[in-house]
C-alpha cells in the first residue's frame, strides 16, 4: 500500500504527499518491488522536486541538503541491504546533482565535485560514458589550471576511446588549448611521442617547432641535425635556416635556405633579409646587398632592409678607408644617409632608428673645404660612388657638406 501510494503521487509530481510513504518504504522495504536502487534514486529526485517547489530560499536549500544526504548514503545502505545497484550510475547521479545545484549546496563531505564524480564514472565504465561527461572533466581540469591532470586524463581517454571520432576530436582540441597556455606541457607530450615513434618526421618537426617557440636553442639545434637527415617540410627547413643564423652559423643558414628552395619553398622578404644578414656576417657585402634588395622587391616598405644597406655602406668605409679617412671615403656617407632617408620615407616604424643614424653620419660628411678642393664636386650636384674599393656600391648621391662645417 505505501509503495503504490507514494508511486502514484511521485509520478504526478506531488512530492509533498509522496514523501512520508517513500520514507516508510526506505525504512521497511527499500528493495520494493524489484530489489534494485529505484527507491533510493527516487528519494533524491523527490527532495530535488520539493526544492524546486519550495516557497523560500531557506526551504529550497534545506530540501537540497536532504537530497544530498540521501545521495551520499544510498550506496552504503544498498550494499548492506543486498540490493542491486550500478556504482557507475550513482557516480553520474552525484556529478549531475552537483552540476545542477552548484552554488546552492552546503559543503557535503561525501560529495566532491561534479567533474571528480564524472571521472570516477569514466574509470568504472570508460566505454559506456557519454562524451559530454568526458568533456566536463577535461574542462574542469583546464579551468582549475590542473593542466597535467588534464593531459593525463586525455591520454587515458584516448587509450580507451581513441577510435571514437567525437571523443578523439575533443581530446585533440583540449590538448591544443592546453599547449597554447602551457608550451612546456606540449614539449613534454611531444618528447614522449618522439621516444615512442623515433622515425616520425611529423613528430620530430612538431617537437622542433615547440623547442623553437620556447626559445630552447640548444635542444632545437640538436634536433635540427636529426631533422635535416630526414625529409622535413620546406617551411621547417626555413625555420632551421633562421635558427642557424641566430646561432651565428651563417654558412649553414644559407645552405638551409638553399635546401628549402630546392624543396619548393618560396622565399619571403624576411628570408631574403636573413640571407643578407648571413652574407653581411661573412663579410660578403655585395651579396648581402643583393639579398636586401630582393627583400625590398618582395616588400616595398621594408624599412629595415634599407637601413641594412646603409649599414653595409658604412661598414665598407671602415673596411676600405684604412688608418686615414680621405675625402672619397667620406663621400660614401652621402649614400649611407640616402639609404636611411629612404628607410624612414617608406617605413615610419623605423624613423627613430633612421634619424639617429642620419645624425651620426651627417657629422662625417665631407666639409665645405673638402668640397671646394674637389673639382668634380659641386654643392647640390651629384657624385657617383663607384671607384676603387667602393666600385660595387654604384650609387649616385647628392653632394652636401657636413652641418656647420667651414
Amino acid at each position: 500500500m505505501h509503495y503504490s501510494l507514494y508511486w502514484e503521487n511521485f509520478k504526478n509530481d506531488d512530492f509533498r504527499s509522496a514523501r512520508s510513504d517513500l520514507l516508510w518504504i526506505l525504512e521497511n522495504a527499500p528493495g520494493a518491488t524489484d530489489g534494485d536502487d529505484d527507491n533510493y534514486e527516487r528519494a533524491v529526485k523527490l527532495y530535488e522536486g520539493l526544492a524546486e517547489q519550495a516557497g523560500s530560499e531557506e526551504k529550497r536549500k534545506a530540501y537540497l541538503d536532504t537530497a544530498a544526504a540521501h545521495l551520499t548514503s544510498a550506496v552504503d545502505k544498498m550494499e548492506d541491504q543486498g540490493l542491486e545497484y550500478d556504482r557507475y550510475k550513482w557516480e553520474l547521479l552525484k556529478g549531475r546533482f552537483l552540476e545542477q545545484h552548484q552554488g546552492s549546496l552546503p559543503d557535503v563531505e561525501e560529495l566532491e565535485t561534479a567533474a571528480a564524480h564524472y571521472r570516477k564514472a569514466f574509470e568504472l565504465a570508460p566505454g559506456e560514458i557519454d562524451p559530454y561527461y568526458i568533456q566536463q572533466v577535461l574542462q574542469s581540469y583546464q579551468q582549475n589550471n590542473q593542466l597535467q591532470k588534464a593531459l593525463d586524463f586525455a591520454n587515458a581517454v584516448e587509450a580507451e576511446r581513441g577510435d571514437d571520432e567525437e571523443v578523439a576530436e575533443m581530446v585533440n582540441s583540449m590538448r591544443e588549448d592546453i599547449f597554447g597556455m602551457n608550451p612546456q606541457a606540449k614539449i613534454g607530450y611531444l618528447e614522449e611521442q618522439v621516444e615512442q615513434h623515433p622515425d616520425s618526421t611529423r613528430l620530430l618537426t612538431d617537437l622542433f617547432n615547440a623547442y623553437k617557440r620556447q626559445g630552447n636553442v640548444e635542444k632545437a639545434s640538436t634536433l635540427a641535425k636529426r631533422l635535416m637527415k630526414e625529409d622535413p617540410p620546406a617551411e621547417t627547413v626555413r625555420d632551421i635556416a633562421q635558427m642557424r643564423l641566430e646561432d651565428g652559423r651563417s654558412k649553414a643558414a644559407l645552405e638551409a635556405y638553399d635546401r628549402a628552395v630546392e624543396q619548393g619553398a618560396e622565399l619571403k622578404a624576411e628570408d631574403h633579409f636573413n640571407r643578407g644578414t648571413a652574407y653581411q656576417k661573412m663579410g660578403r657585402l655585395a651579396q648581402a646587398r643583393q639579398e636586401y634588395r630582393r627583400a625590398i622587391e618582395k616588400k616595398k616598405d621594408f624599412g629595415r632592409a634599407y637601413i641594412a644597406i646603409g649599414d653595409l655602406y658604412a661598414r665598407a668605409v671602415n673596411k676600405c678607408s684604412g688608418s686615414e679617412m680621405k675625402r672619397e671615403d667620406k663621400a660614401v656617407y652621402w649614400a649611407v644617409v640616402d639609404m636611411y632617408q629612404r628607410a624612414k620615407a617608406t617605413d615610419p616604424s623605423v624613423a627613430s632608428t633612421a634619424n639617429s643614424k642620419i645624425q651620426t653620419y651627417r657629422r662625417v660628411f665631407p666639409t665645405k673645404e673638402d668640397i671646394f678642393y674637389r673639382s668634380d664636386w659641386e654643392q647640390g650636384g651629384t657624385f657617383s660612388i663607384d671607384y676603387g674599393c667602393y666600385s660595387w656600391i654604384g650609387e649616385t648621391a647628392s653632394v652636401r657638406p657636413a652641418p656647420s662645417s667651414n
